[in-house]
């Protein structure tokens, strides 16, 4: 996506957008709040959509102009990403009683579309659009070449080759057996199977939050064990009929990350469940108070 960078084209936006928002603060006397749609998903590719940019911009434009106290930037979408932004949409159209699919219809994202608009759904853009429509359970109204589920599907294999990357670059090669490959490590060998200092343990790949020291108990299998999972967790459960076993398989609900299985010979006082995980599909937060 950043051969779609244009130099310094927010800078320019913001400049024609701050002059017209001064020219109306004088002629109505009044303040002039700026609203951008800048969203946190932009920040790695586009350098002028960071907030540090804006910052230093509003600050620039204050020192520039007279009456510049009458004009405000607003970024409403700054921390969030185009997910956000459909869950807002949706609040939004209420309040407004409109069609949410007659609005975005009428939207386009992509860099390439025919010549009758239409998106062939392989741009950066698109896939970042069509992924964001598939998270909130919406199909995209937008017209495309091929039918949605074709490029869905499309759009989740890049997403699911970019992501591996990622994984590759920044796990270990344990790491990635485990929780990419759906490996195991051998017991008594991980990070984590004796580990009592109080805290949280989070998914390796994603940072979502599986379980709490308070939930873990030596249940001597040789790896880390737990009797109940977070309640933000949803934690996946699969049947697993490998290795001649039927057993259940436990994913992260996120990124789908292999954790372990998860048994019936846990602590009745909690459900008489044990979650076995592997070491390497977790990170561990020590509690400030076990902190060095």
């Amino acid at each position: 996506m950043k051969a779609t960078v244009v130099p310094n084209r927010n800078a320019m936006f913001a400049s024609l957008l701050y002059g017209t928002a001064l020219s109306v603060a004088d002629a109505h006397n009044t303040d002039v709040e700026v609203v951008l749609g800048v969203h946190s998903g932009d920040h790695a590719v586009y350098p002028d959509c960071r907030p540090e940019f804006y910052t230093a911009l509003e600050h620039a434009f204050a020192l520039g102009n007279w009456d510049s106290h009458r004009v405000s930037f607003t970024l409403p979408y700054l921390t969030t990403d185009k997910i956000g932004i459909l869950k807002d949409a949706e609040e939004s159209v209420e309040r407004l009683d409109v069609d949410f699919d007659e609005v975005f219809a009428r939207t386009i994202t992509s860099y390439q579309p025919d010549e009758d608009g239409r998106s062939d759904g392989s741009t950066g853009s698109d896939v970042e659009r069509i992924l964001a429509f598939h998270a909130i359970g919406r199909e995209d109204p937008l017209e495309y070449i091929l039918p949605w589920r074709e490029v869905l599907e499309r759009a989740l294999e890049t997403e699911r080759q970019h992501m591996d990357q990622q994984y590759r670059e920044r796990l270990t090669d344990l790491q990635y057996h485990v929780t990419r490959e759906s490996g195991t490590e051998r017991a008594f060998t991980g990070m984590y199977w004796n580990e009592k200092r109080k805290g949280s343990y989070r998914c390796v790949c994603c940072s979502t939050l599986l379980f709490q020291s308070t939930m873990k108990f030596d249940s001597g299998c040789g790896w880390p064990s737990f009797h109940s999972e977070h309640e933000e967790a949803n934690i996946v459960r699969i049947e697993d009929l490998s290795h001649g076993m039927r057993r259940t398989e436990v994913r992260c609900s996120q990124c789908d990350a292999h954790l372990g299985h998860v048994f019936n010979d846990g602590p009745k006082a909690y459900g008489g469940e044990r979650y076995c995980i592997n070491s390497a599909s977790m990170e561990f937060e020590p509690s400030e108070e076990d902190e060095p």
